[in-house]
C-alpha cells in the first residue's frame, strides 16, 4: 500500500509540517473565516420587515408573515442559501408572553409571482460601500401561501415584564436552499397577539 503524505511550509515559523494523519485524514485549516470570500464577492444580502406585525397564536397555515421568492430563472440563475433568520419584538402585553418563529419550505412554485413589498434600496448587502440591490429576489409580506407544513425555527423567548427590543438571530449557515422559483416563508407564533414583531433574513446569492 503506498502511503502519501502531503507537507506545508509554515509562513510565519518556516517549519514543515505534516498534514495528512497516518491513518490518511488530511488535516485542513482556514485562513480566514468561512462566509469571507462569499461576503466580499457582494453575495450576501439581508433585508427584513420596517414594522411590528402582530404574531399569530396558532401554528401557521395559509399566510405568512414574511416570505422571499427566487424569481431568478429557471436552469440557469442562482439559488438562494438562507444564512440566518432573525426576530425583534415590537411590542409586548403587560405580564408574561412568549414568541418564537415557524417556517415553511414550500415544496412548488407558487401559482402566481409574489410581489416585492420591500423595495430594493431596503435590502443591504452585508459589505459596507455596496450600492442598492440589484437582483432578483422578491421579498413578500403578507402573502397568501400554500400550507406545506409550517416547523419551529430554532427556540422561542419567555418574556415576563412589558417591554421591546427582545431578539431572536437564528444560523442556519445555508442549510435552506432556494432554488429558482422557489418560496420560504415565516410567520411569527406568540402567546397573544398583542406580541408584534419584525422579521427577517440574511442569504447569499450563488450559482450550484
Amino acid at each position: 500500500m503506498l502511503n502519501v503524505f502531503f507537507k506545508a511550509i509554515d509562513r510565519l515559523t518556516g517549519r514543515r509540517e505534516e498534514l495528512q494523519s497516518i491513518r490518511g485524514a488530511l488535516s485542513v485549516v482556514e485562513e480566514l473565516p468561512s462566509l469571507v470570500q462569499l461576503v466580499n464577492s457582494g453575495a450576501v444580502w439581508s433585508a427584513g420587515e420596517a414594522t411590528g406585525v402582530a404574531s399569530v397564536v396558532a401554528p401557521p397555515t395559509t399566510t405568512a408573515q414574511i416570505s422571499l421568492y427566487n424569481n431568478e430563472e429557471e436552469g440557469t440563475g442562482k439559488s438562494y442559501l438562507v444564512l440566518r433568520v432573525y426576530g425583534v419584538v415590537t411590542a409586548t402585553p403587560a405580564g408574561l408572553s412568549q414568541f418564537g418563529i415557524s417556517h415553511c419550505i414550500h415544496r412548488t412554485k407558487p401559482a402566481t409571482r409574489p410581489t416585492g413589498d420591500i423595495a430594493a434600496a431596503s435590502i443591504t448587502n452585508m459589505k459596507a460601500r455596496v450600492a442598492n440591490y440589484d437582483g432578483k429576489a422578491l421579498i413578500d409580506l403578507a402573502a397568501t401561501v400554500t400550507d406545506d407544513l409550517w416547523k419551529p425555527l430554532g427556540y422561542s423567548i419567555l418574556n415576563a415584564v412589558t417591554g421591546v427590543g427582545w431578539q431572536l438571530d437564528i444560523w442556519l449557515d445555508s442549510l435552506i436552499i432556494i432554488p429558482p422559483g422557489g418560496l420560504y416563508s415565516l410567520a411569527a407564533v406568540a402567546s397573544t397577539t398583542t406580541v408584534n414583531t419584525r422579521l427577517g433574513f440574511t442569504w447569499a446569492e450563488v450559482q450550484l
